[in-house]
């Protein structure tokens, strides 16, 4: 499965072509209903803008994906925009373009190269991290394999997302998909000694 990467945190950049302003915003969705409501409030903050166009990416197979020209001419902002997110490797990201006309048309090939170099200067600022496919686990053990698990853990690059201590330890644990089989390895050696188990949620 391919790891693609997505901003850690909300970026802006600003360029200026013939008169006209691009504020080029790109920002990273923890889910895709969340797209649409990042993308309106950020145009509500632009309101008086003579377009705000967007586009975004979602899913670890970039499966869910929109874009828009909010006015300008059919496939001169949207798209480029698209193209230029798709083109850094990213996913769970959206981008919004603001423009204020500057009195000078720019034309097809100009509005393409515009909008698609204002997300490519936002990205240029921009921190990127992984996103990883994890999995999620519940697991029910003895305070020795307690102690081995929170161990190996960091090692497979997996985390304690909330652990209970009671006669026996119960932990939600979420981990790498790559690193699954060797969790799992692990967790089956103990089932039947030690009276382990666990169980993989959605």
């Amino acid at each position: 499965m391919n790891i693609w990467k997505t901003v850690r945190e909300p970026v802006e950049a600003k360029i200026v072509i013939r008169r006209s302003h691009f504020i080029a915003w790109v920002t990273p969705l923890q889910d895709k209903d969340e797209a649409m409501s990042v993308i309106n409030d950020r145009s509500k903050d632009f309101a008086d803008a003579t377009h705000n166009c967007w586009a975004w990416i979602h899913g670890l197979q970039r499966e869910d994906s929109h874009y828009s020209d909010d006015g300008e001419p059919s496939g001169t902002a949207g798209k480029p925009m698209y193209n230029a997110l798709m083109s850094a490797g990213l996913t769970n990201v959206a981008a919004v373009v603001t423009r204020y006309f500057g009195g000078a048309k720019l034309g097809v090939r100009g509005l393409i190269d515009a909008y698609g170099q204002s997300v490519e200067a936002a990205l240029a600022e921009a921190k990127l991290v992984k996103v990883i496919p994890m999995q999620n686990l519940s697991v029910d053990c003895e305070y020795p394999e307690a102690q081995q698990l929170q161990g190996l853990l960091p090692r497979l690059g997996g985390s304690v997302e909330d652990v209970t201590y009671d006669v026996r330890v119960r932990f939600k644990i979420s981990v790498p998909e790559a690193s699954l089989g060797e969790l799992c390895d692990f967790l089956d050696s103990k089932v039947h000694s030690n009276g382990l188990s666990y169980t993989l949620e959605d």
